[in-house]
């Protein structure tokens, strides 16, 4: 069976692995989930149905999880919009699920695409990497047999998210991954970082071996060396570059090291047709960068759906910046435009202030009769709490108005939700990692239903979806 590993990491299956899962198990301990995937390959909806019958029958699979989660869905489809994502962008509901310019994560990737497709999000940014990519249409396809299972009409019901991939002109924090050399962690550290991390991207075990090390300082720190008995580190996939760890390190021991996505692999990949959307990460002073990327990539643009520009807060020099950016892009722009305002990057999951710095770009930007055209967009901080912020701010909903004439499109196009909303479904997904060798959420049906529940609480509120406690809807 093929693997994608990494040093320092236990084994994740690989896109491949998954795709060829029932050949190498036995038919008597062949999950569910293989079940989906053949049924996805064959199109046949009878394999699966005989292999949820099955387990229903031996037991194995809850019954009422699965009448639930069919009584959710179908709340769901009746309230949802049935437009496409660009009507959602001029409505001001607008959702995006940010997997991470830097998580790649197959497996967990595949599954957030599963679980916010059905929770109704209009397009799923992810990183620029072909696998990645893969496994986002994956889940993608998984929610789409999930909902032909419970005989609810998808094409009806639900819309097909937008694949978007984030792309950056230069150094950026979002295109990085912590590093350090477990050797030098003294043996009776408290490993804040592994506390400190939202993506459980730290981990380490003990071998059971003291070895010594010549004298010789770490890479970043300047502490003594330790023989330490721990092996371990960065799980390279699942860090996406938030940097909280370097902070805490009490002997300075952990760095970032910096990357830029190859404009070649990027031209391929959006010739590949899989994706609709890219978005470029710039920053202050990055015009010239900004520049030198959009001509290298110009034709490859030419058939995505959106273009978005992520960008943190410039100061007073953030509408000039915006001008400057969109008269780059003008001349061969061919479809809709995005400002993507990071507030408070990757932030999200940290608690109900960090959602204050979005709101507060959002306001200045929208309220700028010179700012250039493009949809505006929350993100950095964004949470449960940004839609009651973007209310009290008069910023939900509102129509767009300049020179005192009234537009028919939304102030605010809408909101994109990365940590928070790997957050609130992570209980979920570290369940499934225990319960047994199966990836895929959908063979697990109180799990599935769970995280729907929990995607949509968030989604919902945007899309105007009724919604009690705990995630219920009404």
């Amino acid at each position: 069976m093929a693997w994608q590993t990494c040093e320092l990491q236990k084994p994740v299956l690989s896109i491949q692995a998954l795709t060829s899962l029932g050949k190498f198990c036995k038919p008597e301990t062949v999950k569910l989930s293989t079940a989906f995937r053949l049924a996805t390959r064959n199109g046949s909806r009878r394999l699966l149905h005989s292999r949820v019958a099955q387990q229903i029958s031996d037991g194995s699979i809850d019954n009422t999880a699965l009448t639930t989660l069919a009584s959710l869905l179908q709340k769901l489809s009746v309230d949802a919009c049935h437009g496409s994502p660009e009507d959602s962008l001029r409505d001001g509901q607008w959702v995006k699920l940010i997997c991470g310019a830097s998580f790649e994560d197959v497996a967990e990737v595949r599954n957030l695409s599963l679980v916010y497709t059905l929770a109704g999000v209009d397009c799923i940014d992810c990183a620029a990497n072909p696998a990645i990519v893969a496994a986002v249409g994956e889940g993608i396809s998984a929610a789409k047999h999930v909902v032909d299972y419970l005989e609810i009409d998808f094409e009806q019901c639900f819309r097909k998210p937008w694949i978007m991939v984030s792309i950056n002109d230069d150094e950026d924090p979002h295109f990085r991954k912590a590093e350090f050399d477990a050797r030098f962690c003294p043996p009776n550290c408290s490993r804040p970082c592994e506390r400190v991390c939202p993506a459980s991207a730290i981990h380490f075990t003990a071998d059971g071996t003291v070895s010594a090390l010549p004298y010789k300082k770490s890479t970043y720190g300047d502490a003594n060396v330790y023989t330490s008995p721990l092996v371990g580190g960065v799980i390279t996939e699942r860090c996406y570059g938030c940097g909280r760890c370097i902070p805490v390190c009490p002997v300075r021991n952990i760095g970032a090291k910096n990357y830029v996505r190859s404009t070649e692999a990027i031209i391929e990949l959006l010739r590949g047709g899989e994706v609709q959307a890219i978005e470029i990460h710039t920053g202050a002073g990055h015009f010239e960068a900004f520049e030198s990327l959009w001509k290298r990539l110009e034709t490859a643009l030419q058939s995505l759906k959106l273009i978005a520009v992520s960008l943190p807060d410039l100061g007073d020099c953030m509408t000039s910046s915006l001008s400057s950016m969109y008269a780059i892009m003008q001349p061969s722009l061919r479809c809709p435009n995005l400002w993507q305002l990071d507030g408070r990057p990757m932030s999200g999951d940290i608690g109900k202030g960090a959602t204050m710095a979005a709101v507060s770009l959002a306001a200045r930007v929208a309220s700028s009769s010179n700012r250039p055209p493009g949809y505006l967009q929350l993100a950095g901080g964004t949470n449960f709490y940004t839609l009651a912020a973007l209310e009290r701010a008069g910023l939900f909903k509102s129509l767009d108005k300049r020179d005192e004439v009234y537009t028919t499109e939304a102030l605010v196009a809408g909101i994109a939700f990365g940590g928070y909303a790997r957050k609130i479904v992570h209980d979920c997904f570290s369940t499934l990692e225990k319960t047994g060798p199966a990836l895929q959420l959908e063979s697990y049906p109180s799990l599935l239903l769970e995280a729907v529940r929990q995607a949509a609480s968030l989604v919902g509120p945007i899309k105007s979806f009724k919604f009690g406690s705990r995630g219920q809807i009404r």
